[in-house]
């Protein structure tokens, strides 16, 4: 949740030079989402999990990349830009949890391409760590760090990429809706049904609009997800 660390706003245009820089991707380094979600029911601390609302952010590093959130109540996921190319993951929580904090770490330590990066990740321990390589970065940020929301995380993230997956004004308009009409993600989107008893919170405190959930990235645009295209 290195939101902190990074100086500095980077905004993209949509100059001939900046649209190609959106499409230079280096070789992802993380699962893509559908298989994040199924990895999940794996594990105990991130089994159930189900979509939350997302808040468009407008600064910060994660400033304007479109990002999908979950909660199976007592654990949240954040996955950034392209569904099928993640620059960032993060898992939090707001109990004070060791074993389920040491859960997720194992949980996160799964979701790398690269076995050298899964086993930097199980190397870490549940205290605040940033272990900047290139191409991902892991950390583990405290609840008390700024823009932490009050959770504790461990998350992944690709510093060039995310800077190659800030959408403009009018995509993120595309893919985002006022949180008055957000509605989850179908129910065959996930691999157990919701528990009406079980309250999913955010952490992050809820804007005017929100990412709606299953938006895709198709010729380097992101589009709305009951958008077709040929």
């Amino acid at each position: 949740m290195n939101h902190f660390k990074f100086v500095g706003l980077l905004v993209l245009s949509g100059c001939a030079g900046t649209q190609a820089a959106r499409r230079s991707y280096e070789p992802p380094r993380i699962q893509p989402l559908a298989t994040v979600l199924a990895s999940a029911e794996t594990f105990p601390c991130a089994a159930g999990l189900h979509s939350i609302p997302s808040t468009v952010v407008e600064v910060g590093v994660f400033g304007n990349v479109p990002y999908q959130s979950f909660s199976n109540g007592n654990v949240e996921i954040n996955a950034y830009g392209d569904p099928d190319d993640l620059v960032g993951l993060e898992a939090g929580t707001r109990l004070d949890d060791p074993a389920l904090q040491q859960c997720l770490l194992q949980f996160i330590a799964a979701q790398p391409l690269l076995q050298a990066d899964q086993q930097r990740v199980q190397q870490l321990t549940v205290a605040p760590v940033l272990d900047q390589q290139p191409g991902l970065s892991v950390e583990v940020t405290a609840r008390s760090a700024p823009d932490a929301y009050d959770a504790w995380w461990i998350s992944l993230e690709r510093p060039e990429a995310i800077a190659a997956s800030k959408a403009p004004p009018e995509e993120v308009a595309a893919v985002s809706t006022p949180h008055t009409q957000w509605n989850p993600a179908p129910p065959t989107y996930y691999r157990r049904p919701v528990r009406t008893y079980v309250r999913y919170p955010t952490y992050r405190p809820v804007g005017v609009r929100v990412y709606v959930p299953g938006y895709r990235r198709s010729r380097g645009a992101y589009v709305h997800p009951a958008i077709r295209i040929r």
